[in-house]
């Protein structure tokens, strides 16, 4: 059952996702609603069909099989409980290491970045004043010695085409399908079965702890590795903002004379060559 869900869904899938953009319309009040209809209807019937199936399989179930379950889940928890609180003392840890080894690099790249940022945007300021300085005298000696120059839809009532019509099935269908129906029947049965419910609880009580004991010797490493990175990038970020704030001036005040000695010529000539446009217009 649960295999014949899937291709269902699959097939269901693979409609919609070729169907994309389209403007099949499976609401038309006939026949494609009555197909999309039957889909949903099929969808039901097979999840009820599934759910049963599998509170059957739940019900059929051991005690010996509730003791494997519960130590396996046991085991799981347990091996997470562990894990957690000796991560949390690795992070810790690795959280302070990163942080003392952090801020050197930071620092050193914020002082880099603050320079160079410093000086890029005081050329560019500078160089916008100056062209904007430059350009009025040249736009006048310009002008003066250009002056110089101067002695298909579907209509009601057709039949459908099949393959919208089965389209429709399927968007019926997969709108209504429950993947997890047996599944969820599953667990009705065990819940309703008290042989596997008594060894379930048995099993989870003898795995916890050997689960808290691997998890708990497994989690400081990452936790320390996790931390000294979180560490170092929040050492590495004060520090690169602390020094780029602190350096930026000094680059600022090193760019904006390279920014004016290059932006009043260029401004000049911009201004020259349209004032003699103008100038030349007899």
């Amino acid at each position: 059952m649960r295999s014949l869900l899937a291709l269902a869904l699959a097939v269901a899938l693979a409609v919609g996702l070729l169907s994309g953009c389209d403007t099949l319309d499976c609401a038309d009040g006939g026949a494609l609603q009555a197909s999309f209809d039957d889909g949903t209807g099929a969808a039901a019937t097979a999840n009820r069909d599934a759910f049963a199936q599998g509170r059957r399989a739940g019900l059929a179930l051991t005690r010996a099989d509730g003791e494997d379950e519960g130590r396996a889940d046991g085991y799981r928890a347990g091996y997470a409980d562990g894990f957690a609180g000796s991560y949390a003392d690795g992070y810790a840890v690795g959280w302070r290491a990163g942080g003392a080894a952090g801020s050197g690099p930071g620092c050193d790249d914020g002082v880099a970045a603050g320079v160079a940022d410093g000086w890029q945007d005081a050329y560019d300021a500078a160089w916008s004043a100056a062209w904007s300085d430059g350009y009025a005298p040249g736009w006048d000696d310009g002008w003066t010695a250009g002056a110089a120059t101067c002695s298909s839809t579907l209509r009601a009532g057709d039949r459908p085409d099949p393959e919208d019509v089965a389209a429709c099935y399927q968007r019926g269908y997969q709108a209504e399908v429950d993947p997890f129906a047996y599944e969820r029947g599953l667990a009705e049965g065990k819940r309703a079965n008290p042989e596997f419910q008594a060894g379930y609880q048995v099993g989870y009580a003898a795995g916890w702890p050997a689960g808290q004991v691997d998890g708990a010797a497994a989690g400081y490493q990452p936790g320390y590795d996790d931390g000294f990175g979180a560490g170092w990038d929040d050492a590495y970020a004060a520090a690169y903002t602390s020094c780029y704030q602190q350096a930026y001036p000094d680059g600022y005040a090193d760019g904006y004379d390279r920014g004016y000695a290059d932006g009043w010529p260029a401004g000049y000539d911009e201004g020259y060559r349209a004032g003699y446009d103008e100038g030349a217009r007899c």
